[in-house]
């Protein structure tokens, strides 16, 4: 119940005079945002607070990126690492102040909001829940202000942690290894899911929640950012550090188990033209046997997810 094709490139972009306003989707639907830069606006309201931590705060030591929690930034690396942990720490508001020296704030934060890869990176480092479905920026008095709507709604992270509890008191022992946990996890929501075609056809399709946790879960139909939110989900319930990798039509997950960094792809170990099928092809294997694969999907930016490398 998945998918066995190729994905073809699927990415649009529209730009508006007067702001930077960049929208984009991907055939698999890996992130769909609605990314602002608005130049001199301040119409933000302030009700949304300071950024505070959630209870899904990943904490893990990851190399491309870092919980920068400096209230100001010296650098562009400061600004991607603040924007990181805003969206880490779950919050809808944060601002962020240019220090006085830092001359080039303004052409840094410019540069970054238009950035597309990056901003739909920074989502992959985060618990899906805390994950942004548009972000906007405001740059005024060198102050800079970061909105977050999130992807997914209150009531959907209750249900879809109602479904998560009971799988894993069902299927998980403790006597278990690690990797026996991930494959029965990994078999559970391939036999339970379908790879929805329709919404890879018509993007724009609402019938299912696929492009989330929730249509994998609750509607049992999927794309391949449904698949590794869930599946990330389990890892994160399971105290499994991982995170997730992407290209411009495709993402995954890659999982830390015992000193190796390994990918792990769902969607792809789900045939769409076989029921009840389940592969291993793409089950905990290292890059260099990813690439040896060879199937013009799985690419991505080393300088974006170093771990790989190991």
């Amino acid at each position: 119940m998945g998918r066995n094709q190729k994905l073809s490139s699927g990415q649009k972009a529209i730009v508006t005079v007067g702001a930077f306003v960049i929208t984009f989707i991907t055939v698999c639907t890996f992130l769909k945002s609605d990314i602002k830069f608005l130049l001199t606006s301040r119409s933000i309201e302030r009700k949304y607070g300071q950024t505070t931590e959630s209870s899904l705060f990943l904490e893990d030591n990851f190399e491309y990126v870092e919980n920068y929690t400096k209230s100001e930034v010296n650098s562009r690396e400061d600004i991607i690492n603040a924007i990181y942990y805003t969206i880490n720490a779950g919050a809808t508001y944060s601002e962020k102040y240019c220090g006085k020296n830092y001359t080039e704030c303004y052409n840094d934060m410019n540069s970054i909001s238009n950035d597309i890869d990056l901003l739909s990176v920074l989502n992959n480092y985060v618990h899906p829940y805390n994950s942004f479905d548009s972000i906007t920026f405001n740059f005024n008095d060198n102050v800079i202000e970061i909105k977050i709507k999130h992807t997914y709604k209150e009531q959907e992270k209750k249900e879809i942690d109602t479904i998560v509890n009971k799988i894993i008191e069902e299927n998980i022992t403790n006597n278990m290894s690690t990797k026996d946990k991930i494959k029965t996890i990994h078999d559970y929501i391939i036999n339970q899911t379908d790879y929805d075609t329709l919404k890879t056809k018509n993007i724009n399709d609402e019938t299912y929640k696929s492009n989330t946790a929730y249509g994998v879960l609750i509607e049992h139909y999927g794309i391949c950012s449904g698949y590794s939110d869930a599946m990330a989900i389990f890892l994160n319930k399971l105290n499994i550090i991982n995170y997730k990798i992407s290209n411009d039509q495709h993402i995954w997950n890659l999982v830390y188990l015992d000193g190796i960094w390994y990918h792990l792809d769902l969607t792809w170990d789900d045939p769409v033209s076989e029921k009840n099928i389940t592969r291993d092809n793409y089950f905990l294997i290292t890059t260099e046997t990813l690439k040896k694969l060879d199937d013009n999907v799985h690419y991505f930016k080393n300088d974006y997810f170093p771990e790989t490398k190991k």
